[in-house]
C-alpha cells in the first residue's frame, strides 16, 4: 500500500472512530437542558463531533448547547463546510454563543430559545409552532411572534473597539486572528473556536492601526504592529512575546506595516508613518530609510503601504501617497512610479498575479498592474474606502471594501463591477482580512460595534445573488394591555409602518410605503370613547394617528418641531390624555390629545433623544427626558421650568422609562446612558435608588419598566444595549434575572402585562436584526452571575 493510501485510511479511520464516540456520548445528554451534563460532555462532545464529521443535532443534542464549557459552537460551525440541514440548534447556539459567556443557565436556554425559533419559524404565531419551538426546558419566555434573524456569523464580541485585524499562527499550529485595539493591545482570537487565547498583549500607547503577519515557511511566523505612539513591535505569537521595536522617532504615527522573508529567509519589515517616510528593518540590524512619499496635496496624511507578488513571482514592495511607486525587494530598486489622482486610504495586493488595489477618500477603488500602471476605477458610493481585501470565490476574484458605513461592498474584479454587499455589523466597519484555507476563502471583518465576525463561502455566495433579507425595524410598539389581541406596531428601514396580529401572525393594517424617510417613532395612544390611535412621527416633523379598526389616517396632526422627532410617549393622565414628544431641536412638546392643543414647549441645551410619561392615575403625573449633556429632566405640566434635573453622570442619556406602578417599591424613573449603566430615581425623593445597574459592556439604546399585578406585586427594569443583550433587573434587589442574548442591538422596548398569567409580561423588541414579541415568565428566576 502506498504511504498516501495508508494516510488516506488512517484518517478515515479517525474519523469514523470520532463520529463514533460523539453518537455514544450523546445518548447520555438528557432531553432537556436542566439535567446537569458529565463536564466531559459539556467540554468535549462537540469537538469529537466535528472531527468525525458529524457536527449536527443528533450528535450534539439540544439540551447539551446551553451547558458547553469547551470549542466555541460557532467556530467549528465555520470550519465544516459540509453543507448540511440538519444543524437548527446548533445554528441558533452559534447565533448567541458570544454573547452569553457570563449568563446563567435560565438565561442561556432562554436565548437559544429565541434564536431558534426566529431562526426557524419567522413569521410562526406561536400556536402554530412545533412543541420544541413552543416550550424549550429551562427557558423563561416564549416567542408569540417574530421577524427576528441574530447573525451566525459572530466569531467574537470584544471589550474594546477594534481597528486592525491579522491572521496569525498560534500555539500547536492553531489558526489565529490577530486583532488591534484603539487602547493599544493586540487581542489574539482562536478561529476555530472564537475563544481568547493567552492573555491581552499591552503592545502600544496608542491605538494599534495596523497589523502583518508574516508567516514562516515551516510554522508560526511574525505579527507586526503600528501604532498611534509612532512604534513598530514585531511579536512571537506563539510565546506572546516581544521580538522586535523599531520607532520613527519624532511626533508621528505609524500609518501601515507589512513584512516579507527574503531570499535567505531573513525578516524583513517594513512600514511608513504619518509623513510618508517608508522605512526597512532586517533581524538584527538598524533600520533602512527607503523613502520618502509626498504627500497628496488633497489630503496630507494618507499613506499606505502593501507587499505584494509580481509576474514571475517576484516580491514587490509598494507605497501609496501622491504617487504608487513599487520597489523591488530583493535589492530596494524603485521599479515603477505611478501618479494618484485622489488620495490613497488603502493599499492591498489581489488575487491576481501582478495586480493590486488601492481605496480612495472618494469612495472609488482602483485596480493596477504593477507593470503598467492603472487598469480600471470602480466608482464607489462617495465615502472614504478604509479598508480592502482580496478573495477568490467559486473561481471569481472579488475585492471586499469596507468605509465609514456598516456594510462590506463586493466587487468583481473581471466583471468589473459590484458584485454583492455584506450586511450584519451595526456600526462602522474598521478593518478587513481574507482567510485562506484549503482553496475555500473566508473574509474576517471587524467594527466599532466590538464584534469580530467571519463570513464564509455561503453567506459571500448569498451576497452575490443578493438574496432578500428582512428589513431592520426602527421601532415597535405593543399594544396596551386594555388591548385583548396584543397588536405590534413596527417602523421598518424601508420607511414601511406595519401593525401585526401577533396571535394569528397576519398584518391588520399597513403605511407609509410612499415616504422615502422612515418613522423615528411611534406610540399607542391612551383610548379614548373604545377608539385606541397609533399615533407615529412623520417625515415633516408632525406627529399622525392611524385607526386600526378603521385602517385608515385618524385626524390627529401635531405640529410644532422643526427637526427630526426622536422620540415620543402617552399618558392617560389625571385630567385627559397627553402626549409628550422630544426632537433634534433641543424641545420637548407637551400635547394634549382630547383638544389636539399644545400644552408646554420645555427646552434643553442640547439634543434631547428620549421622552418618558407616565400617571397614577389619580394625582400624580411624571413626564421625563433625556439629553446628550448627561441630564434627565423631570418635568410638570403646569411650569415652564423643570421640576428637578437628575445628573445622571451616565454620559450621553439614551432611554428613559418612568415606572408609575403601585407595589412596595416607590414610582421610579430609569435611565440608560453610552457608559452601560442603568440607574433608579425615586420620584417622590426625587434621589436615586441604590447602585448604578451594572453588566452591560456598551452603551444602553432602550428601556422598559413595569410592575407585575401578583398578590405581592414586584418592579423590573429592561435594558438593552448595543452590545446585543437585553437584561431584565428586580428594581428592588437590583439585580439581574436574566440575560437575553439577542445577537444584534436592540432598539426600542415595548411592554405590556400578559393577561394568561399575573407574573408574565409581553415585550415587544425591535432592531436592527427584526422585531420580535415575546412573553416573559420571571416568577422565582435565577440570579445571572
Amino acid at each position: 500500500m502506498k504511504p498516501d493510501d495508508r494516510q488516506s485510511n488512517a484518517h478515515a479511520d479517525e474519523k469514523q472512530a470520532h463520529a463514533h464516540i460523539a453518537a455514544t456520548l450523546a445518548r447520555l445528554v438528557k432531553p432537556d437542558a436542566v439535567a446537569v451534563p458529565h463536564p466531559y460532555l459539556t467540554r468535549h462532545l462537540a469537538h469529537h463531533a466535528a472531527l468525525g464529521e458529524a457536527l449536527d443535532d443528533s450528535h450534539v443534542p439540544p439540551g447539551l448547547l446551553p451547558w458547553i464549557s469547551g470549542d466555541g459552537v460557532r467556530g467549528l460551525l465555520g470550519r465544516s463546510h459540509a453543507h448540511r440541514t440538519d444543524r437548527a440548534w446548533l445554528t441558533a447556539w452559534a447565533a448567541i454563543e458570544p454573547y452569553v459567556q457570563d449568563a446563567d443557565l435560565p438565561s442561556r436556554c432562554s436565548s437559544l430559545h429565541l434564536a431558534y425559533t426566529a431562526l426557524q419559524f419567522p413569521g410562526v404565531p406561536r400556536q402554530r409552532l412545533p412543541q420544541e419551538a413552543a416550550e424549550f426546558a429551562g427557558s423563561r419566555l416564549c416567542v408569540l411572534w417574530s421577524q427576528w434573524a441574530p447573525p451566525s456569523n459572530v466569531l467574537a464580541t470584544l471589550s474594546r473597539r477594534s481597528l486592525s485585524l491579522a491572521t496569525a499562527g498560534g500555539p500547536g499550529g492553531a489558526e489565529l486572528l490577530a486583532v488591534g485595539t484603539v487602547s493599544g493591545g493586540i487581542e489574539l482570537i482562536d478561529m476555530a473556536t472564537g475563544a481568547s487565547v493567552g492573555d491581552r498583549i499591552p503592545a502600544h500607547d496608542g491605538d494599534v492601526r495596523c497589523l502583518f503577519f508574516v508567516a514562516r515557511s515551516t510554522h508560526g511566523g511574525a505579527l507586526v504592529s503600528g501604532s498611534a505612539d509612532g512604534t513598530v513591535r514585531v511579536w512571537d505569537t506563539i510565546r506572546g512575546t516581544l521580538l522586535d521595536h523599531m520607532t520613527f522617532g519624532g511626533r508621528t504615527w505609524t500609518a501601515a506595516v507589512t513584512g516579507y522573508h527574503n531570499d535567505a529567509g531573513t525578516l524583513t519589515v517594513a512600514a511608513i508613518n504619518g509623513d510618508g517616510a517608508v522605512k526597512l528593518w532586517r533581524e538584527h540590524s538598524e533600520g533602512l530609510h527607503l523613502a520618502d512619499m509626498s504627500a497628496h496635496p488633497l489630503e496630507r496624511a494618507a499613506f499606505a503601504l502593501a507587499f505584494a507578488v509580481g509576474p514571475g513571482g517576484r516580491q514587490l514592495l509598494l507605497g501609496a501617497g501622491h504617487t504608487l511607486k513599487v520597489w523591488d525587494t530583493a535589492d530596494h530598486r524603485l521599479l515603477h512610479e505611478y501618479p494618484v489622482g485622489t488620495p490613497v486610504r488603502c493599499l492591498t495586493d489581489t488575487t491576481l498575479p501582478g495586480r493590486v488595489a488601492t481605496g480612495h477618500s472618494d469612495g472609488s477603488i482602483t485596480l493596477w498592474d504593477t507593470d503598467s500602471g492603472p487598469q480600471a476605477t470602480f466608482q464607489g458610493e462617495g465615502e472614504p474606502v478604509t479598508a480592502l481585501a482580496a478573495l477568490r470565490i467559486d473561481g471569481s476574484d472579488l475585492l471586499a471594501a469596507a468605509g465609514s458605513g456598516s456594510t462590506i461592498d463586493l466587487w468583481d474584479m473581471n466583471t468589473r463591477h459590484r458584485a454583492g454587499q455584506l450586511t450584519g455589523h451595526t456600526d462602522t466597519v474598521t478593518a478587513l482580512r481574507t482567510i485562506s484555507a484549503d482553496d475555500c476563502d473566508q473574509l474576517a471583518s471587524t467594527a466599532r460595534d466590538n464584534t469580530v465576525r467571519l463570513w464564509d463561502t455561503p453567506a459571500i455566495r448569498h451576497a452575490i445573488r443578493g438574496t432578500a433579507t428582512a428589513p431592520a425595524a426602527v421601532a415597535a410598539a405593543i399594544a396596551p394591555e386594555s388591548v385583548a389581541t396584543p397588536h405590534v406596531a413596527v417602523n421598518y428601514s424601508t420607511a414601511q409602518t406595519q401593525v401585526w396580529d401577533t396571535l394569528s401572525g397576519t398584518v391588520t393594517g399597513s403605511f407609509g410605503r410612499d415616504s422615502k424617510h422612515a418613522s423615528s417613532a411611534l406610540s399607542w395612544a391612551p383610548e379614548n370613547e373604545g377608539r385606541r390611535l397609533l399615533l407615529w412621527a412623520a417625515s415633516d416633523h408632525s406627529i399622525r394617528s392611524w385607526d386600526p379598526v378603521r385602517g385608515t389616517a385618524a385626524g390627529i396632526l401635531l405640529k410644532g418641531h422643526s427637526q427630526p422627532i426622536r422620540a415620543l410617549d402617552s399618558t392617560a393622565a389625571c385630567d385627559g390624555r397627553r402626549l409628550a414628544i422630544s426632537g433634534d431641536d433641543f424641545t420637548v412638546r407637551l400635547w394634549d390629545l382630547d383638544r389636539e392643543r399644545p400644552l408646554q414647549l420645555w427646552r434643553h441645551s442640547y439634543t434631547v433623544r428620549t421622552v418618558s410619561a407616565a400617571s397614577d392615575g389619580v394625582s400624580a403625573d411624571w413626564f421625563a427626558s433625556g439629553s446628550t449633556d448627561g441630564t434627565v429632566r423631570l418635568w410638570d405640566a403646569t411650569d415652564h421650568a423643570p421640576r428637578h434635573v437628575f445628573y445622571c453622570l451616565q454620559g450621553i442619556i439614551n432611554a428613559v422609562a418612568i415606572n408609575a406602578g403601585t407595589s412596595l417599591f416607590p414610582p421610579f424613573l430609569a435611565s440608560g446612558g453610552d457608559d452601560g449603566t442603568v440607574r433608579l430615581w425615586d420620584l417622590r425623593a426625587l434621589a436615586p435608588i441604590g447602585e448604578r445597574l451594572q453588566g452591560h459592556t456598551d452603551a444602553v439604546e432602550a428601556i422598559a419598566t413595569w410592575t407585575t399585578s401578583a398578590d405581592v406585586p414586584r418592579s423590573y427594569v429592561a435594558s438593552s444595549s448595543r452590545d446585543g443583550t437585553i437584561r431584565v433587573w428586580d428594581a428592588a434587589t437590583s439585580r439581574c434575572v436574566l440575560q437575553l442574548a439577542t445577537g444584534n442591538p436592540v432598539h426600542t422596548l415595548s411592554v405590556r402585562l400578559s393577561g394568561t398569567s399575573v407574573n408574565k409580561v409581553v415585550l415587544a423588541m425591535a432592531g436592527e436584526a427584526g422585531v420580535a414579541v415575546l412573553e416573559l415568565d420571571l416568577e422565582d428566576p435565577s440570579p445571572t452571575k
